[in-house]
């Protein structure tokens, strides 16, 4: 009996299933259970004993407890919200400027391409750790002669400047929390920049030819041929950035969550986190529609 072929999108099937077995596995043995244990976590007085954990069901007690009587929880989560409103924005644009900067030619792209993308690998490992380190910036600004004193006055200029103009006061304020967080906004752009890179080049050529020869500027070029073609990986550097925002650890729910676990208030940190979890999905379902509604507003237009 003759085995039966695989066809090439079979074998590519094939092996696409096998490199995220280990997600999978992982994802149902571990990740599922834990995920479940939190949950349970949410309902019951929780305490830490030997061999295992303790259970007491008390109902809805902890997240009353987290809306109603934690001082600090509805704060840092409004903070974490107000501050993905300003990010997000700054960090698209930027990583998509920078994109298009290194897919220019030019001597030594390579190079700087590799100096961009650094914060990535730094990062990922502990030397991100020391960087945020109190040590480290206390160092840093004694070794600089007062650098921060100099960059909060630079910022406060900003400021006095917008007043000045005569913008509102909502305006003043994103101009300068972008002034006083471009260190760390910039810091964030890496992967962005490189999924916008990768769909930069796989742009034809002859589409920016066509355009040519119909007279378009560059300007219309990147109106026009650009964003359209990229519109995909814009949603999922969208996507991603604002998981990113999120999960990122100098968050203030982020830091609280951590804090009462080190503390062993199971209880508590699960309901925080299963709150904190539902909310980053229902905006990441408001930004998926929203997105699909723009999406099959313009193929109705285009028919």
């Amino acid at each position: 009996m003759k085995k039966s072929k695989l066809t090439i999108e079979g074998r590519k099937a094939r092996n696409g299933r096998l490199f995220v077995l280990p997600f999978y596995i992982g994802f149902v043995f571990i990740f599922m259970r834990s995920a479940y244990q939190s949950l349970m976590f949410i309902f019951n007085d929780v305490k830490l004993k030997p061999g295992g954990f303790e259970m007491k069901f008390v109902g809805l007690k902890n997240l009353k407890y987290i809306f109603l009587s934690d001082p600090n929880f509805n704060k840092n989560l409004v903070s974490t919200l107000t501050s993905l409103l300003y990010k997000v924005p700054v960090i698209i644009v930027a990583s998509l400027f920078f994109a298009i900067l290194l897919n220019s030619k030019f001597k030594g792209r390579t190079f700087v391409r590799a100096i961009f993308f650094l914060p990535v690998i730094i990062a990922s490992g502990v030397i991100m750790d020391i960087i945020n380190s109190d040590t480290f910036a206390t160092s840093l600004i004694t070794a600089s002669d007062g650098m921060e004193t100099t960059v909060s006055a630079n910022s406060y200029g900003l400021t006095s400047l917008l007043i000045d103009m005569g913008l509102g006061e909502k305006i003043v304020g994103y101009f300068s929390y972008i002034s006083s967080n471009l260190y760390d906004l910039m810091w964030k752009t890496g992967i962005q920049m490189i999924i916008f890179l990768a769909a930069l080049q796989s742009i034809s050529p002859s589409l920016y030819e066509a355009s040519s020869i119909e007279g378009a500027s560059a300007w219309e070029n990147f109106w026009m041929v650009t964003i359209p073609m990229i519109t995909p990986m814009i949603l999922v550097n969208v996507v991603y950035t604002i998981i990113d925002t999120f999960t990122d650890s100098s968050s203030g729910v982020m830091k609280q969550i951590a804090s009462f676990f080190s503390d062993q208030q199971y209880a508590r940190a699960s309901a925080m986190s299963w709150v904190y979890f539902l909310m980053i999905g229902l905006i990441l379902a408001v930004v998926l529609f929203v997105s699909s509604r723009g999406i099959n507003g313009e193929k109705a237009v285009k028919k």
